[in-house]
C-alpha cells in the first residue's frame, strides 16, 4: 500500500505588511527617527491607530565609495536613487496608507523628503530575523545585556517561541521626546514559519514609530556584521 498524505502545511498569513515608496531625497540627518516619525505622522495619523505600526528608518550601508557612515547624528546619511523609505501597516490600512502619502514632500529636520509611488509588500517567514534598533521603555540605559536578553526572551515566549539563538550586536543611541534611548541589534536564528510571522507582525519591544523592534529578514548566520 502506498497512500500519500493529504495533509497540507498551514497556509501563513501575516496581519501587517510593509509598504515600499520611492522617495527623492539627498540627504538625511543619521539620527534623523523622530523628525521622520513627527512629519510622516502629520500627513497618515493612522499609523497611531495601530500599536503595532512603525516606520522603518532609513538605511544606506556603513560605507560607500570611499564615504564612511558617520557616528554623530548631527551629521547626514547620502541617500541614492534606490534608497526606499518603508511604513509597517496593518494590511487593511495600507491602501489608505498609499493615499495619504504618495505625492507628499516632508521636511525631514530641513531636509525635503518627496514620497513618490508606493508598493505593498507581505510579510514572509524567515528563519533569521533581525531587529537593527531594539529597546524595552522599562529598562534604562544602563541595563545589562543579560537583561536585555531575558526581555528578548520573554516576548518571544508571547509568541509561543522559544529562543535558542539570540546575537547581540551593536547599541546606537536614539533621540526621542524624552530624551537619548539606547537601542541594541538583536539577531534571531532558527525561527519556525509561522513564529517568524507572528515576530514580524508584532514586533519586539518599545519604540515602532522610532522605528525600534520592527523585525526584518536577515540573510544568513554565516557572516554576521550588526
Amino acid at each position: 500500500m502506498w497512500q500519500d498524505s493529504n495533509d497540507k502545511e498551514p497556509e501563513l498569513s501575516a496581519q501587517m505588511c510593509d509598504v515600499s515608496f520611492r522617495i527623492n531625497c539627498q540627504r538625511l540627518r543619521v539620527d534623523h527617527a523622530a523628525f521622520l516619525a513627527r512629519a510622516v505622522c502629520t500627513y497618515a495619523p493612522i499609523i497611531n491607530d495601530s500599536p503595532r505600526a512603525g516606520i522603518h528608518p532609513i538605511h544606506v550601508a556603513g560605507s560607500q565609495n570611499g564615504w564612511e557612515r558617520p557616528e554623530d547624528g548631527s551629521e547626514y546619511l547620502l541617500l541614492s536613487k534606490r534608497t526606499r523609505f518603508r511604513v509597517r501597516i496593518d494590511s487593511q490600512h495600507a491602501t489608505s496608507l498609499l493615499a495619504s502619502l504618495s505625492g507628499t514632500t516632508l521636511d525631514i529636520a530641513g531636509s525635503p523628503m518627496q514620497i513618490l509611488t508606493g508598493q505593498v509588500r507581505q510579510l514572509e517567514p524567515a528563519p533569521t530575523l533581525f531587529s537593527r534598533y531594539t529597546y524595552f521603555a522599562d529598562l534604562d540605559n544602563n541595563a545589562s545585556e543579560s537583561d536585555f536578553i531575558d526581555r528578548v526572551i520573554e516576548q518571544c515566549k508571547l509568541n509561543a517561541f522559544m529562543p535558542t539563538k539570540i546575537l547581540c550586536g551593536k547599541a546606537h543611541t536614539i533621540n526621542t521626546n524624552t530624551g537619548d534611548q539606547l537601542t541594541r541589534s538583536v539577531m534571531l536564528a532558527d525561527v519556525p514559519p509561522a513564529q517568524s510571522i507572528a515576530l514580524q507582525d508584532n514586533g519586539l519591544g518599545d519604540g515602532r514609530t522610532l522605528g525600534c523592534g520592527l523585525v526584518i529578514h536577515h540573510k544568513d548566520t554565516g557572516a554576521v556584521n550588526i
